[in-house]
């Protein structure tokens, strides 16, 4: 898993094999956009809800086609109004101690065979007072372009480098930094994409992005945090892709310059909501709520108390 700086933030340098074609390396642009008021209001117009989803009713994880972990209760809906963000409901999600082994549970949400170009998500999300993944985990869910029009297309390519004509992928989740953040880690955005770089071991694995240290979020666990992602694709054979990301209402990054297809048809069509931890030596729970998509800009559901979480 590749976490080295870059441009004082993350260094994410060109594919090895093409180097000479790819483009250089995103740039964040986020003090940028804060500081203007003009394209931040660009990048947070609002648009047309696509999907969202509460958990006020049994009927909410019907809305996903693949649910991991309901059949022994890693995954299901509970009835809490002191503990749902909003209403009642909410998601809960169990990564049980295996031995070291993995653990987790999800569900994942098919958006049409379309797919959209521009795609907002926003969840709300809470870590278990005592979440502590160890060190690596995948834990805060994320979005997924593909070519196909299978629900189930393109999963499983862990460690797999996209084409540029397949697919590409962007989780939000916190990262330990093997024990230099404290739990459950700082936010970062978990990236495959055409032009990603290949990991010191040899093997393709995800890119990640987090702002300079100063302005790294760490969210308080116990409390619920509001996650959203943005993602723009590029004009195939251009390098005019973006991608954004928000912690309670506050831009957090803003990233611009990815090609993140070489084909029209790699189209935003799946989200997914998770828990996954590498090697669980221990039992961790998150729970899920209010969750939308939308072409624009969503935002949190209320006015957002002064942020508690480590900076």
């Amino acid at each position: 898993m590749l976490h080295a700086p870059l441009l004082a933030l993350v260094l994410v340098q060109a594919a090895q094999g093409d180097a000479a074609l790819a483009p250089p390396p995103p740039r964040d642009v986020t003090l940028a956009t804060r500081a203007d008021p003009a394209a931040l209001a660009r990048l947070q117009a609002p648009g047309r809800v696509v999907f969202e989803d509460d958990f006020e009713s049994d009927a909410s994880l019907e809305k996903y086609f693949e649910v991991r972990g309901a059949q022994d209760g890693r995954a299901r809906r509970v009835t809490d109004a002191a503990l749902a963000h909003g209403g009642a409901g909410c998601l809960r999600l169990d990564a049980p101690a295996a031995g070291g082994r993995e653990s987790g549970a999800g569900a994942s949400a098919w958006l049409g065979a379309e797919g959209y170009d521009v795609l907002h998500y926003r969840r709300y999300l809470r870590f278990a007072p005592d979440y502590d993944q160890g060190n690596l985990n995948h834990t805060g869910g994320g979005l997924a372009a593909l070519a196909g029009t299978g629900k189930w297309d393109e999963m499983g390519k862990a460690g797999v480098k996209p084409t540029g004509a397949d697919r590409f992928t962007c989780g939000f989740e916190p990262w330990r930094d093997w024990g230099r953040n404290a739990a459950p880690g700082s936010m970062s955005l978990y990236v495959y994409w055409m032009d990603m770089a290949r990991d010191r071991d040899g093997n393709w694995w995800g890119n990640l992005f987090q702002p300079a240290p100063e302005r790294r979020v760490v969210p308080q666990r116990g409390a619920w945090v509001c996650l959203e992602t943005r993602i723009r694709a590029n004009t195939p054979g251009q390098a005019d892709g973006e991608l954004a990301a928000w912690i309670d209402g506050e831009l957090y990054l803003h990233l611009v310059g990815f090609r993140w297809r070489t084909d029209d048809a790699v189209k935003l069509k799946r989200f997914d909501l998770g828990i996954y931890v590498h090697k669980a030596e221990r039992d961790n729970t998150v729970w899920y709520d209010d969750v939308a998509v939308s072409t624009g800009y969503i935002g949190p559901t209320k006015p957002v108390e002064p942020a508690q979480h480590e900076r």
